[in-house]
């Protein structure tokens, strides 16, 4: 019973992770007309957020080594409660990048440090549960900001809902700290390289075949996220409503897949269950590309249960491949890598849409997915060389 409160915690920090992931896209609109800024100013926000989340991320086991798992997680979300509060009473937009900071900041060590300690200490259908319970975040982030915005209150009233939730679970994780330690004395962090420079994670066989799993899939994924309906609209001839729909059922696929892959991992080992992922996802781009009407609910559809079980299969395959010795700082490198890839490839290839044609969309969705299998392939194939 006390591991189950245990995990349900830890499930419960990710939902903490993925509540505010998406609110700004949903008040910027309103946010925009108080701070009297551009719309593309929302940008400067975003690239705060993420480049904050990079260093945190770089940073985050050498510091779980000095506090611990549970003490950075409890930390890392009180500094995710302060951001969302700065962002609901700051009346100036210079003031609105400075709580910008601790958001990110919060979000990177929260995404490494509880993606390490799952990799190292539950099985694989915990982890893909663990990012399902991301996806109920994002979700229930814009409902809750919808809900506030709709009854005629303002975006802050949503931000600050959201950052007493955080709150609720800083006090959660407060109470937890002894189960955190529990887990921490049977597989200490001290034993594991945690101080390792980019130099050293790359003479790790395969790392960097690893590193680029991460940037092109999570590049593929936001790349998806902004110019997915675009492209609906305007090269499938679709509705805004229709084609939003369409995009929520993506979203909604992804976090199913993600709970059903879980299961799914009691009899399929995670190599099996990664190349089937990525061989569904490229079914699915094949689908968008080629079909019309109906046929692209069920595309966008095989597309999210594609990419459901990628992302937290690679994380839990890391001391796997690369030995544990090395695990906490490649997961590090890994996190990062990933919110390069999800800051670099949606602007870039949204400037090669306007400049030639949304037709493109799929076919860097297929690039994408080509270089994600080949690099899975390249690190089974060095593992098997190495055994």
């Amino acid at each position: 019973m006390r591991n189950i409160i245990f995990i349900l915690i830890i499930y419960a920090t990710y939902i903490s992770l993925g509540l505010p992931d998406s609110l700004l896209g949903v008040a910027w609109p309103e946010m925009a007309g108080d701070f009297n800024v551009g719309y593309s100013a929302a940008g400067i926000i975003s690239m705060t957020i993420a480049i904050c989340t990079v260093i945190s991320s770089l940073q985050t086991i050498r510091i779980t080594k000095r506090l611990g798992t549970g003490r950075l997680v409890l930390g890392s979300v009180l500094l995710t409660a302060i951001g969302l509060i700065g962002f609901a009473i700051t009346q100036n937009f210079f003031l609105l990048i400075v709580a910008a900071l601790p958001l990110g900041f919060g979000a990177g060590a929260i995404d490494t440090s509880v993606n390490d300690y799952v990799a190292v200490n539950f099985k694989a259908h915990h982890m893909n549960w663990l990012h399902a319970f991301w996806g109920v975040g994002a979700t229930l982030g814009p409902i809750i900001m919808g809900i506030s915005l709709n009854n005629d209150y303002s975006w802050r009233n949503g931000y600050l809902i959201i950052s007493g939730i955080q709150l609720i679970i800083v006090i959660i994780l407060l109470f937890s700290l002894p189960l955190w330690k529990q887990k921490e004395n049977v597989s200490p962090v001290e034993s594991r390289e945690s101080t390792s420079s980019l130099r050293t994670v790359l003479k790790q066989p395969g790392v960097i075949f690893s590193l680029l799993s991460f940037l092109f899939y999570v590049g593929l994924e936001g790349t998806i996220f902004l110019w997915g309906s675009s492209y609906l609209i305007e090269v499938k001839s679709l509705s805004v409503a229709t084609a939003s729909f369409i995009i929520s059922l993506f979203f909604a696929s992804v976090t199913l897949g993600r709970i059903l892959s879980g299961f799914i991992t009691f009899w399929l080992s995670n190599q099996k269950m990664l190349l089937f992922s990525e061989v569904f996802l490229f079914i699915g781009i094949l689908t968008v590309a080629f079909g019309t009407g109906s046929i692209l609910y069920g595309g966008f559809i095989l597309i999210g249960l594609g990419c459901a079980a990628i992302f937290p299969t690679m994380m839990h395959e890391t001391p796997r491949r690369f030995g544990e010795r090395y695990s906490s700082a490649i997961i590090g490198f890994q996190v990062a890598s990933g919110y390069v890839g999800i800051t670099v490839f949606p602007p870039l290839v949204g400037t090669l849409f306007q400049n030639f044609n949304m037709n493109l969309f799929p076919i860097f969705l297929i690039v994408f997915t080509i270089i994600l299998l080949g690099a899975t392939i390249v690190i089974e194939k060095g593992r098997t060389v190495k055994n």
